[in-house]
């Protein structure tokens, strides 16, 4: 008899249990899909570009060498400023020095040697050349004269043809040697020729610019700052051995640096002159400048990841940090970059993460009304890495769905989850 109680009140008990647990899950169905309720808010909204650049020097210039020979009295080193004409090192050519003398001694010989061309014969030179004549005439007049009378004997039977020729031959050299003298004689009257001044001139300027060159390889052994700045790279020692051409330092303005940074091409289109920027990094420790997009470059440059799977396209991006804060920088530190692209003072927004799309394109968010899911079509604008602007589509007043699951439809039956209600953005 016990027995047959125990087996009644233990399928009392489960029928109550079972009644329990159906009521509750029924309950629960009745309640609808837990979910994460919020509202829409008005506050100031930046949209930004975070990426890392380097430090580099706006203006800087390097030194080589003009001449061949051995550095002397070079002892700027790295970090010593300068001023624009310093001397700051020499390199000794002194066989330029030798070269220059014997180029002056031949330059005045030449100067000397045309000059007596330029001026012509002499007088007595002239003079000399008529005596020349005269002599010639007269020495051609008694050979025609010995000649005609040889060939009258001839003619008589009185002389011989070896005679006859002897006088002919006399007669014919003593005519040379009268053309000689009347070609000298208008020679010296003419004066020089403008072949010889020619020859004589051109003489003259290569020995000028031969001077020339090696003047001007003496003023660049002098080795002088092209401008004020501070050494930031020494490429040679003093006492060492240079070419022509050879990288001597680098000298750079400390007081113009600028930022250069890759940004991706997907963000680009959000940039412009002039947008502002915060400038930080462990080489800053906890200082943050400020700085100003300055320039943008025309193109873009493709590269191979890393990694060497696919490309990247980047464009780069040059800031200019506040002259005020430039002291901070070093040529060469690696710092990270805040670009703010937008600001609105006063954007009513949302978590980026209730933003959804359809199929066409538009997007919408999630809103619970009267505990059922409702599709709101809204105009996004501005958004960062939290939150999206919302245009038009929302009063800001609307029960706002945050966590929208996947495959939620609209009249779905929605339950906030405890203490949701009161979630901010």
């Amino acid at each position: 008899m016990k027995k047959r109680w125990w087996i009644i009140g233990s399928v009392a008990a489960l029928l109550v249990v079972g009644v329990a647990s159906f009521s509750m899950l029924g309950s629960k169905q009745a309640m609808g899909m837990p979910v994460s309720i919020g509202a829409a808010t008005k506050s100031a909204l930046e949209s930004k570009i975070l990426t890392s650049g380097v430090v580099t020097v706006e203006d800087k210039q390097k030194l080589f060498s003009g001449v061949t020979g051995t550095l002397r009295e070079f002892s700027v080193k790295e970090g010593d400023k300068v001023k624009k004409g310093q001397i700051i090192g020499k390199i000794d050519t002194s066989d330029v020095e030798s070269r220059i003398l014997e180029l002056e001694a031949q330059l005045e010989l030449a100067k000397a040697n045309l000059a007596k061309v330029q001026a012509g014969s002499e007088p007595e030179e002239v003079e000399q050349e008529r005596e020349r004549l005269a002599q010639a005439q007269r020495e051609y007049d008694t050979a025609k004269r010995e000649y005609d009378r040889i060939s009258q004997l001839y003619a008589s039977g009185a002389s011989t043809q070896q005679e006859l020729d002897k006088a002919k031959s006399t007669v014919d050299t003593a005519l040379s040697t009268l053309n000689v003298a009347k070609q000298q004689l208008s020679l010296k009257q003419k004066g020089p020729r403008k072949e010889e001044i020619a020859s004589q001139q051109a003489q003259i300027n290569k020995l000028l610019v031969e001077k020339g060159q090696l003047d001007k390889e003496r003023v660049q052994s002098v080795v002088i700052a092209p401008a004020n700045g501070t050494v930031i790279a020494r490429a040679a020692d003093n006492g060492q051995y240079v070419n022509k051409g050879t990288e001597l330092l680098t000298i750079a303005d400390l007081d113009r640096l600028l930022i250069e940074a890759d940004i991706n091409e997907s963000d680009v289109t959000k940039l412009s002159l002039g947008q502002n920027a915060v400038i930080e990094g462990t080489s800053l420790g906890k200082q943050k400048l400020s700085a100003k997009v300055s320039r943008i470059a025309p193109i873009a440059v493709t590269t191979q990841s890393s990694s060497g799977q696919g490309e990247k396209t980047r464009v780069k991006v040059t800031l200019e940090p506040s002259s005020r804060e430039i002291a901070a920088l070093k040529p060469g530190f690696h710092v990270d970059i805040n670009i703010t692209v937008d600001k609105i003072d006063n954007a009513l927004q949302v978590p980026i993460e209730s933003i959804q799309q359809d199929a066409d394109g538009s997007t919408f968010v999630w809103i619970a009304a009267n505990g059922i899911a409702k599709k709101q079509k809204v105009e996004t604008g501005v958004e960062n890495e939290l939150f999206t602007q919302i245009r038009s589509g929302l009063q800001g007043d609307e029960q706002l769905i945050l966590n929208p699951v996947e495959g939620l439809a609209e009249g779905t039956p929605v339950m906030p989850m405890s203490g949701s209600a009161a979630m901010g953005i």
